[in-house]
């Protein structure tokens, strides 16, 4: 028996009294570790990744591509194809919340109450914010904590090479933890520094980010989305300032 499948296996056998054990959580806690030491690729992760974008654009108001909102979206991404090899694909979910984010599969989906309080440059700098997230495995990183959290759940194995699916029902909770998770501030940094150069790439003002950055600053007490899991500060302004101040196509 191969050493992945013989871990899920005794996974599977440890969880299935989790639910109905006082002490789950620490049930829980041992099945996450044994799932962590499992090999799990990044086409591997990708693909769930994928699955859980799905479900969260059937569940959510996911903007026609004749939407005024959709050609907007299409026009101010013009040429953004891919990242590293990972192809980008844009949305937009109609709804007021301030909000965008990118999966790490390259799915990338922008709230059309962002898309209302910025204009297109400053709009162009968040998202290119977030598609650093997938450049630099952020993303990648976020949704593998969740998914093995789900996977463990569900005792989802691993054998063969591949990883097991989730049940349909799972996948939009997957998305939503994925989502509401909050990066590092270095790589909330690093990420705003990669905002400034696709600002570059598109031909838009560097500093377009500094005000993006103002915009949910002043945003922030509204709460949620892009404000809770992204959120602004005068240390990430001044970066993207002096970031601004430096770019390549000053």
């Amino acid at each position: 028996m191969k050493k992945t499948l013989f871990a899920a296996s005794i996974l599977a056998m440890g969880i299935s009294g989790c639910v109905a054990d006082d002490g789950g959580g620490q049930l829980l806690g041992a099945g996450l570790t044994a799932f962590q030491g499992l090999t799990i690729s990044k086409p591997e992760l990708q693909a769930q990744a994928s699955l859980a974008a799905q479900k969260m654009d059937a569940e959510n108001n996911l903007a026609p591509a004749n939407n005024a909102y959709s050609q907007r979206l299409a026009k101010v991404t013009r040429g953004l194809t891919q990242i590293d090899g990972t192809p980008l694909n844009f949305g937009v979910y109609l709804d007021k919340e301030i909000n965008a984010f990118a999966m790490p599969d390259g799915t990338v989906r922008v709230y059309s109450g962002l898309m209302d309080v910025m204009k297109d440059d400053e709009l162009v700098s968040v998202i290119g914010h977030e598609i650093a997230h997938v450049k630099y495995e952020h993303s990648l990183s976020q949704f593998k904590t969740a998914y093995l959290t789900a996977a463990a759940r569900q005792a989802a194995s691993a054998a063969g090479g591949t990883i097991g699916a989730l049940a349909s029902s799972d996948y939009a909770e997957l998305g939503s933890q994925f989502m509401g998770a909050q990066f590092s501030q270095k790589d909330e940094l690093q990420a705003d520094v990669y905002g400034v150069e696709v600002l570059c790439q598109q031909g838009m003002d560097p500093y377009a980010a500094m005000r993006a950055q103002q915009i949910l600053l002043q945003n922030s007490g509204n709460g949620g989305g892009l404000l809770s899991s992204h959120p602004a500060s005068n240390k990430r302004i001044e970066l993207v300032r002096d970031a601004a101040a430096n770019a390549s196509c000053r």
